[in-house]
């Protein structure tokens, strides 16, 4: 199963500016999940995340209807970003791998539950994911605080 997965979706044109358009994907569980993120101009290193999650029962459904949507709501989604843009975006990018983990964790627990994966190599990598956790929340105080990569 595909815990995360990042789509490239065609750029998109606003105000005479291009933005490359992904769409980065994951299942939680129960459904397939996704977020669009948003890289050109003003949006800083590592692009800027949109604020609507998008669901569907499976990946192919996620996709389809992401690719529906009409540019002038996907300029929706770009402006509605912009203006709600987060200021701290090194400590958002911490949060954003830390809650990424975090639904990997989940998945992992949830496939030796119900036997679809192995325990001994499940087990396994629930350390490795826990490590990488504990790691991302040591960093933290790194980035905190800072609006810009070009602050640290």
């Amino acid at each position: 199963m595909v815990r995360d997965e990042i789509l490239e979706l065609p750029a998109i044109q606003i105000d005479q500016q291009w933005y490359d358009v992904s769409l980065q994907t994951w299942h939680d569980g129960t459904k397939f999940a996704g977020r669009l993120w948003f890289e050109g101009p003003g949006t800083e290193r590592g692009g800027m995340p949109g604020r609507r999650l998008f669901s569907g029962a499976n990946r192919d459904e996620l996709i389809d209807r992401v690719q529906e949507i009409p540019p002038e709501e996907m300029s929706g989604q770009f402006r509605h970003a912009m203006t709600d843009r987060r200021r701290y975006m090194p400590l958002r990018g911490v949060v954003d791998e830390l809650l990424h983990n975090v639904r990997i964790y989940n998945q992992v627990a949830v496939d030796i539950r119900t036997g679809a994966t192995q325990s001994e190599p499940g087990e396994e990598e629930l350390l490795v994911v826990k490590q990488r956790m504990l790691e991302l929340v040591e960093g933290m105080r790194k980035v905190a605080g800072i609006e810009d990569l070009g602050e640290s």
